[in-house]
C-alpha cells in the first residue's frame, strides 16, 4: 500500500511539473515573432507577460458604466451610459493563437449601467395638475407672476412637511423685481381694485391651490378673495398677502413632492410631482 501511495504522490508532482509556466517538461506558452495587441509589439514574450501587458493596456480602454439619475434639484432625468470592459481571458487566448505578424485588437465588450433613465422617469408621477387663464396680461402683473413662478418652480416638499406660499416667495419687493399691479383691498367705501406692489401673483397661489386639492394634499391654510375672480370658479381660489394671509398645505404623502409652474399660450399651469424612485 506504501508503495503504490508513494508511486501515486510521484505522478502528481510529475504531472504538475509539466504543466506551462512550472519549469517542467514543457516551457510557457509564448507569443509568436512580430504578434502585435493595437499597436504595442508583443511578439517572443511569455504567456505571462503577455496576461499583464493586456491588464496594463485593459486600464486606457476600460470605462464604466453610469447609471441614470434624477437631478436633485429639478427631478430632471439623466440618462445612463453604457461601460467598456477588455475580456482578458480572450485577448491573450487570441494573442496566443495569433499566427505570425498579426494584429490583433483587445477584446472590449459592453458593460450594461444597473439603472436606466425609463424606469426612473416612469416612477416620477404626476399627481395633480390645473390651469387658470391668464385674463389680464398686463406687463407689470405679468413680470409679477414670472418672478413668483420662478421662486415657486421646483420647489420640493418632503413627507409629513408644511408648505408656506408667504414663506417660499418671502415679501415682495421691487430688489426681487415685483412691480406694481391690481389688487383685491377692502376699504372704507368696500372692496375695490388698487395698485400693489406684487399684484397677480394670487393668481399663482389660487392655481397651486387647485393643483394641491387635484393631488389629495393636506391643505392647512386658506382665505378666499373678498370678490369673485375671473380666473377661477368661486370658491376655488386661494388670496395671500405677505404677513397677514397665507396659503399652506402639508404633504401628508409617503413620498417627496415637487411644484412645477408653467407660463404659455395665455395660461398659467402648476403641477405636482411625486418622486416614487
Amino acid at each position: 500500500m506504501k508503495i503504490r501511495k508513494i508511486k501515486t504522490i510521484t505522478l502528481l508532482i510529475i504531472l504538475n511539473l509539466m504543466l506551462p509556466g512550472c519549469n517542467g517538461l514543457l516551457p510557457e506558452k509564448k507569443v509568436k515573432n512580430n504578434v502585435s495587441l493595437e499597436d504595442y509589439q508583443m511578439g517572443g514574450i511569455k504567456q505571462s507577460e503577455a496576461l499583464q501587458k493586456i491588464k496594463y493596456h485593459s486600464t486606457k480602454s476600460e470605462i464604466e458604466p453610469i447609471n441614470a439619475k434624477v437631478d436633485e434639484i429639478n427631478w430632471e432625468v439623466k440618462e445612463e451610459q453604457t461601460g467598456k470592459r477588455v475580456n482578458v481571458e480572450k485577448t491573450l487566448k487570441e494573442l496566443l493563437d495569433s499566427k505570425e505578424g498579426k494584429q490583433i485588437k483587445l477584446v472590449i465588450e459592453e458593460v450594461k449601467p444597473k439603472v436606466y433613465k425609463d424606469v426612473l422617469e416612469r416612477n416620477i408621477v404626476e399627481i395633480g395638475s390645473y390651469t387658470t387663464p391668464l385674463l389680464d396680461s398686463r406687463e407689470s402683473r405679468m413680470t409679477n407672476i414670472e418672478v413668483a413662478s420662478n421662486e415657486l418652480n421646483n420647489i420640493k416638499v418632503l413627507p409629513g412637511q408644511e408648505f408656506s406660499f408667504n414663506t417660499v416667495l418671502g415679501k415682495r419687493t421691487k430688489q426681487k423685481g415685483y412691480e406694481q399691479a391690481p389688487i383685491i383691498i377692502k376699504t372704507s367705501d368696500g372692496i375695490k381694485k388698487s395698485p400693489g406692489l406684487g399684484g397677480g401673483i394670487c393668481q399663482i397661489s389660487t392655481t397651486l391651490y387647485n393643483a394641491v386639492e387635484k393631488a389629495r394634499l393636506e391643505v392647512t391654510e386658506r382665505h378666499m378673495h373678498s370678490k369673485k375672480i375671473g380666473y377661477a370658479p368661486k370658491g376655488k381660489d386661494a388670496t395671500v398677502a405677505y404677513g397677514s394671509i397665507d396659503f399652506k398645505f402639508k404633504n401628508n404623502h409617503k413620498y417627496p413632492i415637487m411644484i412645477k409652474v408653467y407660463i404659455n399660450n395665455q395660461e398659467l399651469t402648476v403641477k405636482i410631482f411625486e418622486n416614487r424612485n
